[in-house]
């Protein structure tokens, strides 16, 4: 009973795996994008215009447009490398080089909930679009996990470079 049990958990996990890499896959086709593994991780990066977001404020959201220097949104998401899930309670932080290897601007990147694809993100300022690199660093999430036999994961933060071609813009609107 109990290796049927763990059987379909697994399938279960790797069915959400699949629907989220699904969602996933339809955001590359839309923003330049860029993906790279490691450890026990797969980071994707989705660079788009800077956008707006709703915020609670008073105990209302209010439509937050962004800040008038902000010309780029930076999308970050982790999934675990074999079941494909999205891995929440990440500390990200997120150093953006141009060309040269120079550093032009670093941030953190909270979770950002969106209706169609969880991620980190944040909007930042970059000099023009084109190509740079960044750096994705997250130390071993702390949260605790379950089943004895599968549950030993993330024992290691990641540090990685990652190529991208940023695009810049604003979108103008907010909500309708």
């Amino acid at each position: 009973m109990m290796i049927e049990d763990n059987e379909r958990k697994t399938e279960l996990a790797e069915q959400q795996g699949k629907a989220f890499s699904e969602a996933l896959d339809y955001m590359k086709n839309m923003d330049n994008h860029a993906e790279k593994s490691v450890e026990d991780y797969i980071i994707s990066l989705a660079s788009e215009e800077a956008e707006g977001t709703y915020r609670l404020k008073n105990g209302k959201l209010e439509w937050q447009v962004p800040d008038k220097n902000f010309n780029t949104h930076l999308e970050i998401v982790v999934r675990d490398k074999k079941d494909k899930r999205f891995i929440p309670g990440l500390k990200i932080k997120a150093k953006i080089y141009n060309e040269k290897d120079e550093l032009v601007v670093e941030k953190g990147c909270p979770f950002l909930w969106h209706p169609f694809l969880y991620h980190y993100g944040a909007m930042f300022e970059i000099p023009e679009e084109g190509k740079y690199t960044v750096e994705v660093s997250f130390p071993a999430p702390e949260f605790h996990r379950h089943d004895e036999i599968k549950g030993k994961r993330y024992e290691k933060g990641v540090q990685v470079k990652i190529p991208i071609e940023m695009e810049t813009g604003r979108e103008p609107h907010g909500p309708e």
